[in-house]
């Protein structure tokens, strides 16, 4: 339903200059003398009602109509208003999604160059894995399953087509970083081994990755382990001495101290 609005200046202007032209009309009929007929002044007068009528009705029609021009300019313009803030925010998904397509672009460009760098990658894999195998296999057999174990499994990682070149030099770097660290601790364990082809259950000794030694549980005989023989051999009964002692350093149960032990040669593996 539309509300009539206040008539404006101008609309008023109008309806008063017809109403008055109407009432001149009629004055004037009424001064026309004796020749004009009751059923003429009737017929005038019901005119001017009619013209005063649709005087009104005009006045109220015109109003409505400009209540609903403003109404109408004023949902154009909120209209407007929406479709601005929408291209606004067209425009700043076009150019974001510009921008992305700029960083898709840099980053496709960087993993071509870094497929094209891991291809080079294959022959250095190869032949460290190989030295690997050299420094697990050839080395002092100390906890030799477990770091035969960890060769194994990079040996996998390696042969599989699906891994990744980053992934086995990652797996590569690892097991060469736990083999370091064998390098910088001492460590003693009891272990089952052979000496003179006979097993025997014995205390042993890893200094780095300089020596093993072993040192029987009754304390009365020692040795190392020879690594251009493969074999564990016998030490003189003075090494026991010095041998509980190291045993004890490594096992964290005497306060630091120099012990000389027999390392004898080092040979690289």
């Amino acid at each position: 339903m539309v509300s009539h609005s206040t008539p404006t200046k101008r609309q008023r202007r109008r309806t008063a200059k017809r109403v008055g032209t109407l009432l001149l009309l009629s004055l004037a009929v009424g001064f026309t003398g004796p020749g004009l007929t009751w059923s003429d002044s009737h017929s005038l007068d019901e005119t001017v009602r009619q013209d005063i009528s649709l005087a009104h009705t005009t006045q109220e029609r015109e109003g409505a109509w400009e209540k609903e021009r403003l109404a109408l300019e004023t949902r154009i313009a909120r209209m407007q208003g929406k479709q601005r803030k929408l291209q606004e925010e067209v425009d700043a998904l076009l150019w974001a999604n510009g921008r992305k397509e700029e960083e898709a672009a840099r980053l496709d460009e960087e993993i071509a160059k870094a497929s094209h760098l891991t291809e080079g990658l294959s022959p250095l894999i190869a032949s460290e894995t190989k030295r690997a195998a050299r420094v697990v296999t050839h080395s002092l057999p100390f906890l030799k399953s477990e770091r035969e174990t960890r060769f194994s499994a990079l040996a996998e990682w390696v042969k599989a087509p699906a891994t990744k070149q980053a992934e086995k030099l990652e797996r590569l770097l690892e097991l060469f970083t736990i083999e370091t660290q064998f390098g910088h601790t001492s460590e003693a364990w009891q272990e089952e081994i052979e000496v003179a082809g006979e097993p025997i259950t014995v205390q042993l000794l890893k200094v780095g990755r300089l020596s093993l030694y072993y040192l029987t549980l009754d304390e009365k005989g020692c040795g190392v382990f020879n690594p251009k023989t493969g074999a564990f051999e016998p030490l003189p009964a003075n090494c026991v001495t010095h041998l509980k002692k190291a045993v004890a350093l490594a096992q964290r149960e005497r306060s630091a101290e120099l012990v000389s032990l027999p390392i004898g040669r080092i040979v690289a593996p």
